[in-house]
Parts: structure tokens; C-alpha cells; sequence
């Protein structure tokens, strides 16, 4: 009889000890750990654990809801599941997800600046997320100058200067803090190599950043922006007009693009006016600030986008009129 009961004791013992292990195992595996990008997840007040759990499912968060109301039942029960937003990705474990709800929602705000936003677009992005208000972006100056705006003329903006990328923010940030923010990331993009190649090249970061800012808005492809970089520096130095259309879009504020807006007395206006334009068009990504930074030469003086967005590279202005016929019309 004693054998009997050790021997379900035992037994008892080792499938508790198996399910344990299982169970471990599951609230430390995540449902895709190759998968980091982050989902916003809101919890409601008053939200069950199953109900999270489904919705977890259903965010394609976690794959097993009951492993997850499992885990907080035995793990986390004496705590409340508090509401809020939360970002979360499918490469977080479900205890790593629990145990987050149960710490509270965060406070902070997760904004995305696409590369080629300009001043005023990343405004709007900043005004909807509820960080800053109508006018305060477009016009903001920093009271102490970080060291990269050294060059930058005192008039200008802070176009081209916001480096395009995902930000962390709290809610209650300072103006200051989120403006100095993107600055301090350019300045981490802008390394030492390619700020000696800058000096080397005889340019400041302004006028790069106002170059990189045309190529962003002109062409896609990496090494089609070296070819337009080489093409646009050799027409500066030649003391030829840009006549770069994205500047046409910047002065007018729309896509569609006329005779007459080529006449407009702007400085950005490339067409009007030889030279760079007054200052970047748009805030640039790394790859057309380091196309900037290292122009490709080549025969071509002229460019046109297709289209299909492909480039089509002219060596004569009768060839570069050839092809608007051919592929714009």
C-alpha cells in the first residue's frame, strides 16, 4: 500500500513538474520573436483578463490566451491590470507583456517622421499627437544653439535639421526637449567620417543638408541619388539653374506643377534664381544626406523621373527634351 501511494505521489509530482516546465516555457517564449515592430495595445478600464487576453490574440501579440490569464491569475493576481495604451511587439513574451499592464500605461508617445516630411508636415504629426501646438514648430529657435547649427544661418528654419526617424516622447515634453531630440539624432547620423568629408569638400552642413533635401525629394534609389547629387553639384559649379521641380512644390504647396510657377520670385525658387535655394526643402534621410556628401560623376547634366519613378538621365538638353516627350506626356 505504501508503495502504491509513493508511487502516485510521485507521479503526481512529476507531471505537476512537466506542466510546470511547460508553463515556464510558454510565458518566456514569445508568439514571433523575429517580429519587433511595435503595436499599440489599449486596455480599457474595467477590461477583464480575458478579455486582454482575446484582444492580445487578436493583435497577434500572443498566441495562447490561456496561458496568458494563467499566468496573471497565478503570477499576478494580488495586482490589477491597469488601463491605457501600451506598445508591444510579438517578439515580448507574455510575461513580459502581463507584467507591463500590471506596471500601467505609459507615458509617452511614439511618433514616426517619414524621411522627406518638411517643417510644416512634421508640425501637423507633432499637433495631432497633442506634444505641440499650431505654429510652434515652424517657428521655434533654441535659446542655447546646439553645435550643429553653427553654419546654419540665423534666418533660416530648422528645415532639413529634424532627422527623420521613430521618437519616444513624453506627453508632457518641453517644445525644447522634442526639437532638440531629432537635432541631437542628425548630429549622431552625421558622423565623423562623413563631417570630414564634408570640410574636405570645401561645404558646409547647411548647404549639404539643402542639397540632401532636393535629392530626397527628387529620387528614390540610392544610386540613382548619387547620379543626380554629381548632376546637380556640376550645374551649381557650372553656374547653371537646378531647376529642380520639388522646389516648385515646396514654394506653391501643391504637386501639380505650370509654366507661371517658374517665374515666381522666390529664393527657393531653382528655376528663377541660380545657386542653391535659400535652405533645404524638406528634412532629409542618411541616404540622400551621404549621397550629398559623395556625388557620383557622370556624363549626364540632365535628370527626369519617369512616370513609373524611374530615372531617366540625359547627356544634352535635345535628349533631355526627347525624353519628356517620350515618358512624361
Amino acid at each position: 500500500m505504501v508503495k502504491i501511494i509513493t508511487y502516485i505521489f510521485l507521479t503526481v509530482v512529476a507531471i505537476f513538474s512537466v506542466l510546470t516546465f511547460i508553463f515556464w516555457l510558454k510565458i518566456r517564449t514569445p508568439f514571433n520573436s523575429s517580429d519587433t515592430g511595435l503595436i499599440i495595445f489599449k486596455v480599457e478600464k474595467g477590461q477583464s483578463a480575458e478579455a486582454i487576453a482575446e484582444n492580445l490574440k487578436s493583435a497577434g501579440l500572443i498566441k495562447n490566451p490561456f496561458i496568458f490569464r494563467l499566468y496573471v491569475y497565478l503570477g499576478l493576481g494580488q495586482y490589477a491590470l491597469k488601463p491605457g495604451e501600451y506598445e508591444f511587439s510579438p517578439a515580448m513574451p507574455i510575461r513580459d507583456i502581463a507584467d507591463a499592464i500590471v506596471i500601467g500605461g505609459t507615458n509617452e508617445v511614439l511618433i514616426t517622421i517619414p524621411e522627406g516630411f518638411t517643417l510644416a508636415q512634421i508640425e501637423d504629426r507633432l499637433v495631432v499627437a497633442k506634444i505641440a501646438k499650431n505654429g510652434e514648430v515652424v517657428n521655434f529657435k533654441f535659446t542655447a544653439l546646439p553645435s550643429l547649427l553653427s553654419d546654419k544661418p540665423k534666418i533660416a528654419s530648422l528645415e532639413g535639421y529634424l532627422f527623420p526617424d521613430t521618437y519616444r516622447f513624453f506627453k508632457d515634453a518641453a517644445l525644447s526637449d522634442i526639437m532638440g531630440k531629432m537635432v541631437a539624432n542628425l548630429d549622431a547620423k552625421i558622423t565623423p567620417e562623413l563631417k570630414l568629408a564634408i570640410k574636405n569638400s570645401n561645404r558646409d552642413i547647411f548647404q549639404i543638408l539643402t542639397m540632401a533635401s532636393l535629392i530626397e525629394k527628387e529620387v528614390k534609389s540610392d544610386a540613382d541619388r548619387k547620379l543626380v547629387s554629381g548632376i546637380l553639384w556640376k550645374r551649381l559649379e557650372a553656374k547653371v539653374p537646378l531647376q529642380v521641380d520639388a522646389t516648385l512644390v515646396y514654394i506653391t504647396g501643391r504637386k501639380e506643377i505650370y509654366d507661371a510657377d517658374k517665374k515666381i520670385n522666390s529664393l527657393y525658387n531653382t528655376y528663377y534664381y541660380r545657386g542653391l535655394p535659400k535652405g533645404p526643402i524638406a528634412n532629409p534621410g542618411l541616404s540622400a544626406i551621404k549621397a550629398a556628401v559623395y556625388p557620383q560623376s557622370s556624363p549626364y547634366w540632365y535628370y527626369l523621373s519617369a512616370k513609373d519613378g524611374t530615372t531617366i538621365f540625359s547627356k544634352t538638353l535635345e535628349e533631355h527634351n526627347s525624353n519628356k516627350t517620350k515618358y512624361l506626356r
